[in-house]
């Protein structure tokens, strides 16, 4: 029986007895000795089983295990998480690139760090023809490891992905970021890296984005299952239920984003 089946299951008994302590409470009754055990037990299924039905959106970490079906992820902090996969989970290589690789009318995923109405990269991802449906403009995005400060407090990061209008330390602080998606309209040389305008929504919106030397730059390469090995460093994108939906495995680089 699946947990969202447990939950609904669990869910109407827990209404039932409520309404059946109120009408016992209004007759004047004396509820039976274990009904209070029996309530609390059920508040803490509940509770259990809502915790196992949350997956996180992004999950990142290594293969521990790999079945017909399902992968199994050690994520970064430690714990275990089993996803099932299935027909419609894609999957995709990360490999190393670099600033020089951008260029106008590259399409991109940026995690930027936002400050004073600035922009600074986190992360920059060349993103191929194939992999650009459904991605949409600027969003808010997860922590990542900040390439310009390695000993910074935690802040926050917004992801930028969009058309080119390293990989971070791991010792680096996190950050906040959002994420841009668009085109590469322009790239310029600065005297602190490279600045990029991507652009999105057919050019009517754009943003110039700092990107330092030391950010990561990777390119997405799409594979198959086949592309999985115990011990692969992943990024998986998940749909509710626990199901994988881009599976991103690290070549020569670990995935960032």
């Amino acid at each position: 029986m699946s947990v969202s089946n447990i939950t609904i299951i669990m869910r109407k008994r827990l209404n039932d007895y409520v309404a059946w302590s109120i009408r016992t409470t209004s007759l004047g009754k004396r509820a039976h000795p274990s009904a209070g055990w029996l309530f609390a037990a059920g508040c803490a299924l509940l509770a259990a089983s809502s915790a196992v039905a949350e997956t996180p959106l992004r999950v990142r970490g290594v293969v521990v295990k790999l079945e017909a079906g399902s992968l199994t992820i050690k994520q970064q902090n430690g714990q275990v998480i089993r996803l099932a996969t299935s027909s419609d989970t894609s999957y995709a290589f990360v490999v190393p690139s670099s600033l020089e690789a951008i260029k106008a009318d590259d399409f991109v995923g940026t995690a930027v760090k936002v400050s004073d109405d600035s922009m600074m990269a986190v992360e920059v991802a060349l993103i191929p023809e194939d992999m650009r449906s459904g991605r949409i403009s600027l969003y808010d995005w997860d922590p990542l490891p900040d390439p310009t400060d390695a000993h910074a407090s935690t802040t926050p990061t917004k992801m930028i992905n969009g058309l080119v209008s390293k990989t971070s330390s791991p010792g680096a602080a996190l950050t906040n970021t959002k994420m841009v998606n668009g085109i590469v309209s322009e790239a310029m040389h600065s005297t602190s890296g490279r600045i990029l305008e991507v652009s999105y929504d057919g050019g009517r919106k754009s943003f110039l984005i700092g990107v330092p030397d030391s950010a990561p730059i990777v390119r997405y390469v799409l594979a198959d299952r086949m592309a999985l090995e115990l011990g692969s460093a992943v990024m998986i994108k998940t749909n509710p239920g626990n199901q994988a939906s881009l599976v991103t495995i690290g070549k020569g680089v670990r995935p960032p984003m």
